[in-house]
């Protein structure tokens, strides 16, 4: 469907001249990115006004964005399948933020992020190659975001435990989908 969205989006724009034809794939994987994002977007919001909690919603959304973006890691193969993992995460996340998260099981949740970012980060993902500038700066960046969030949950642990929680089990799950990757790819699995 965003597929096909993009696609006319693009026609219309190669019919009335706007852009060339040859430009036509990139216009459609711009599109698809830019409605998938939306579409992301929309769910996290949704989630968070249906369970009263657009606080750590919001906060699973920046995190994951920001910091899976450098991190690489597992991504589904279908367009579908990665909304429905996406929602999951983030359901999980909503419903253990709730509990009453002890300040060390935090650390311990940064931790296990910032080690894995460090060793092994950015996990890169076949359709997806990055040259060696590239993985140094998706390191580094990763590295920065990560500890820049585990400083965010520790200040937090302190005024809302809520949020806390909430960035430090988006950590693990982002720290879950990158150590799945390195396994599918050291177990050449395919979906």
């Amino acid at each position: 469907m965003i597929h096909r969205i993009s696609q006319r989006i693009t026609d219309f724009l190669c019919d009335n001249g706007i852009i060339q034809k040859e430009e036509a794939d990139i216009y459609i994987y711009g599109y698809e990115a830019v409605l998938s994002g939306l579409v992301d977007f929309l769910l996290v919001l949704a989630a968070g006004i249906l369970f009263h909690c657009l606080d750590r919603a919001l906060v699973f959304f920046a995190m994951f964005i920001s910091v899976r973006m450098y991190t690489g890691g597992y991504h589904a193969d279908t367009y579908l399948r990665c909304k429905l993992i996406m929602v999951m995460l983030l359901l999980a996340v909503l419903w253990i933020a709730t509990m009453k998260l002890p300040l060390t099981a935090i650390c311990l949740l940064m931790i296990l992020l910032i080690l894995t970012v460090y060793f092994q980060a950015p996990v890169e993902h076949p359709n997806k190659p990055l040259d060696e500038a590239e993985k140094k700066k998706y390191h580094r960046y990763s590295l920065i975001l990560s500890l820049l969030w585990g400083a965010a949950a520790i200040v937090l642990y302190f005024i809302r435990m809520d949020l806390a929680a909430a960035i430090a089990v988006t950590a693990f799950s982002i720290t879950m989908l990158m150590v799945i990757e390195i396994f599918r790819k050291e177990n050449n699995y395919e979906e």
